[in-house]
């Protein structure tokens, strides 16, 4: 059995020797061994890993790290999608509505200018009634003045003075007191009709005023509008981008 090929024979091991060349089997021998088999047949591990290389090369590796949590790649993927606030939509919707704007305002300017102008209009013509009034009053008065062959300054001078030797200074004094009292109501309403039409006048300067404010309104309204569709124009170019 020792002789016949065995693993403990010495025959195998002559055997071996002659056909290797390795050294007799020990504690060297197991090592080199070893490394010749190891040579001959990789291990499989090693092989699996050079096969698996050309796989693993064409599907790339998704290695996520511990503090990537899922909120921030939704937050990233949803980076290149356009909020509704820069949708084309809401564009002309806030043309229409900065139209809407400018379009109230110009008619509340309309209404607020005519109302004023028919007020107006109608305070002029009662002030011009009762100018036209007076002026019958006093052409009357000065008809009934001149027909009595009565000079009012005059009368009323003399009567200023007691001791005036005219006969007449009793019936012209009671004459020229009714005169100067229709005069000084005369005077009076001349007064408050000017006042009242001052007053007018500066109603008719600060509606005047406030069209101008309006304008200004206007051309704010029309500097916002340009603003505003340079800035979405602007956001429209981004998006396309």
């Amino acid at each position: 059995a020792g002789h016949g090929g065995t693993p403990g024979g010495c025959g195998w091991r002559r055997s071996n020797e002659r056909c290797s060349g390795a050294p007799a089997l020990g504690s060297s021998s197991s090592a080199w061994l070893r490394g010749e088999l190891q040579m001959a047949f990789p291990s499989k591990r090693a092989c699996v890993s050079k096969t698996s290389e050309p796989e693993s090369s064409r599907v790339p590796r998704l290695n996520f790290s511990s503090n990537v949590t899922v909120d921030s790649v939704c937050k990233a993927a949803n980076q290149g999608c356009a909020t509704p606030f820069f949708c084309p939509l809401n564009r002309h919707q806030l043309e229409a509505e900065l139209k809407n704007k400018n379009q109230l305002v110009e008619t509340l300017k309309q209404q607020l200018a005519k109302k004023e102008i028919r007020e107006l209009k109608k305070e002029n013509e009662r002030l011009v009634h009762e100018v036209e009034k007076l002026k019958k009053i006093q052409g009357t008065c000065m008809t009934i003045l001149e027909s009595r062959n009565i000079n009012p300054g005059k009368e009323f001078s003399l009567c200023l003075h007691p001791g005036t030797p005219s006969p007449e200074c009793f019936f012209s004094s009671t004459l020229t007191k009714k005169v100067t009292e229709e005069l000084t109501l005369f005077c009076h309403t001349v007064a408050k009709e000017d006042e009242m039409l001052e007053t007018a006048m500066a109603k008719w300067k600060s509606v005047q005023e406030e069209n101008q404010r309006a304008l200004e309104k206007q051309s704010d309204f029309q500097v916002q509008i340009k603003e505003c569709t340079a800035m979405l124009e602007a956001l429209e170019e981004l998006l396309a981008m």
